[in-house]
């Protein structure tokens, strides 16, 4: 996005306004946000005014006002709903609650105006992801469900993990890369030898270096959706040389488990497109038991598809061990001098401490005698 803040403003729709926008009656609401065309829906651009909403906050924000810090359905209950019933605008058939995190979505991603973090929305899904030393290393699912399996191996292993309940939210993926941005501090490095639990580097991790993610979704044209959406989702944020490595696929399980496995794909003029593109972009993966997921039927291709619980935890840990954990034993010498780092700047400080403390002094002086 090469344009300037005021052009993306200009072409979402948004401008500056003195008065607060929710506390407008009908009259200015419909005069600022009316809706276009001959026979509208609404009084108002219902999208218009959300962006507009949205926007005020944000800058109110970084006026200085308190940060919201509520969740982004709260803001829906507390700012948009009323103000949309005020304007003769609110609609019992139309999800507008989705339209207004949809909205907010084109505000951070495709004008590229906000972070959530400028207005200090709260992540619903904040507590299904940890961040390990091995920042770059994040075994990820579909289903919390899988949560607490993704905890036992960040526990195991010290990479970071999230589970993301579905289609990923952009929120969620910001606040988990800017935790992955941060130095690891004490819970990263709980179950280290007692004289590795030293504080933090200061220095960030370098985003341009590779990520290697390990996809637990359903094998199916939905679940290769929020998994695609994870990686986009990751590349706006910066994260862009990933390597991907799918646990959930057919040759995990034996021919005969395929078959006891497998589930029938829905098929429809809504799901041509997205099938054709999951066939495609599996065939390239080249499974050998892929053959058992498709049949001919009277001329016609019948997809079949593999839940993500069909697969057990114990071959997951198995095939980490295989695909994972070579990936750390590389990155241990990069550890090892992370490591000596934070203590050579232990010792560094201690020293300093003693010299410069009163209280340093006082106890070396006791310890000498």
């Amino acid at each position: 996005m090469t344009k300037s803040l005021g052009e993306r403003l200009r072409k979402a729709g948004i401008r500056h306004y003195d008065e607060l926008i929710h506390d407008q009656k009908k009259d200015w609401l419909v005069k600022n946000f009316k809706a276009e065309g001959a026979a509208p829906e609404y009084p108002v651009n219902v999208a218009r005014l959300m962006r507009n909403l949205v926007w005020q906050m944000k800058e109110r924000v970084a006026a200085g006002e308190k940060e919201f810090n509520e969740l982004i359905r709260t803001y829906w209950y507390m700012y948009i709903k009323p103000t949309l019933a005020r304007a003769d605008s609110l609609s019992a058939a139309t999800d507008q609650y989705k339209q207004l995190t949809d909205n907010i979505v084109d505000m951070v991603k495709t004008f590229e105006l906000m972070a959530y973090k400028d207005i200090g929305f709260r992540d619903e899904n904040e507590a299904n992801k940890k961040v390990g030393v091995y920042a770059n290393v994040i075994p990820f699912a579909e289903k919390l469900g899988h949560f607490k399996y993704l905890t036992d191996i960040q526990k195991q292993y010290n990479v970071s993990v999230i589970a993301l309940g579905g289609q990923p939210s952009v929120m969620n993926v910001e606040y988990f890369v800017d935790e992955l941005k941060k130095p690891a501090g004490p819970a990263a490095l709980a179950d280290r030898p007692i004289m590795l639990r030293l504080p933090a580097s200061a220095d960030r991790i370098n985003l341009k270096r590779s990520f290697y993610l390990y996809s637990i979704v359903d094998y199916d044209p939905s679940g290769w959706i929020i998994r695609d959406a994870f990686i986009n989702n990751l590349r706006h944020y910066k994260i862009k040389n990933t390597k991907v490595y799918d646990l959930i696929n057919p040759d995990m399980l034996t021919p005969e488990e395929v078959m006891m496995a497998r589930y029938p794909i829905r098929a429809g003029k809504d799901m041509d497109a997205k099938n054709k593109k999951w066939l495609a972009d599996v065939s390239l993966r080249h499974y050998k038991n892929q053959k058992y997921l498709v049949e001919e039927q009277n001329g016609k291709v019948k997809l079949y598809g593999l839940e993500s619980e069909a697969i057990s935890t114990v071959r997951l840990t198995e095939k980490l061990k295989e695909v994972m954990v070579p990936i750390l034993g590389g990155n241990e010498a990069a550890l090892k001098i992370y490591e000596m780092k934070n203590l050579n700047q232990s010792i560094k400080d201690l020293i300093i401490f003693k010299l410069t403390h009163p209280n340093g002094r006082i106890l070396e002086t006791t310890h000498a005698d």
